[in-house]
């Protein structure tokens, strides 16, 4: 086949090219902007300890914490949201936004403390949506809620007792 029979056939079909506004649709797994839900985040520190680039700092003040991220440092491997224990981190469906300074690709998010409601320990519980996932239940997430409520030493403590009872066979 010669040129000019790939020009005549070519010539009687569409343009393949595509339009300004018509996208082209992401791939499936497609590591785009990076979302950080707040309100799942622990401050585990876990996403830091695996960024290589340094993306990712978290630091702890008195009553909250700071999570900041900076998208010009991150090379979106994925590792972050790979290893996020509570799932709070996650690849979005479209492009990182276009930054015109440095500022600009740089995302700061606070993370308050709650108090234990046992001795008043600034703590952060786990999300109800973090235990049905830990817990594989919502039922079993349910009964799991107040427990998450309380510090590790409380938690702990609770523990304590409940088994000291379920041995004495008191109902306390």
């Amino acid at each position: 086949m010669n040129i000019l029979q790939i020009i005549l056939k070519n010539a009687g079909k569409q343009s393949r090219t595509r339009k300004p506004d018509d996208r082209v649709p992401f791939p499936v797994d497609f590591r785009g902007e990076l979302s950080h839900n707040a309100l799942q985040c622990t401050l585990c520190g876990t996403c830091t300890y695996v960024c290589s680039p340094a993306a990712i700092e978290i630091t702890q003040e008195d009553d909250m914490g700071h999570w900041d991220y900076d998208a010009g440092q991150c090379t979106f491997c994925g590792r972050c949201v790979e290893y996020c224990p509570t799932k709070a981190l996650s690849f979005l469906q479209n492009s990182t936004p276009l930054a015109n300074n440095r500022p600009q690709q740089k995302t700061f998010h606070v993370v308050e403390y709650q108090k234990c409601t046992r001795c008043g320990t600034k703590i952060i519980p786990l999300a109800y949506e973090t235990l049905v996932h830990l817990y594989h239940s919502e039922e079993a997430a349910k009964k799991a809620v107040e427990i998450h409520k309380l510090c590790e030493k409380c938690r702990n403590r609770l523990q304590s007792q409940t088994l000291k009872s379920g041995i004495s066979g008191s109902r306390d």
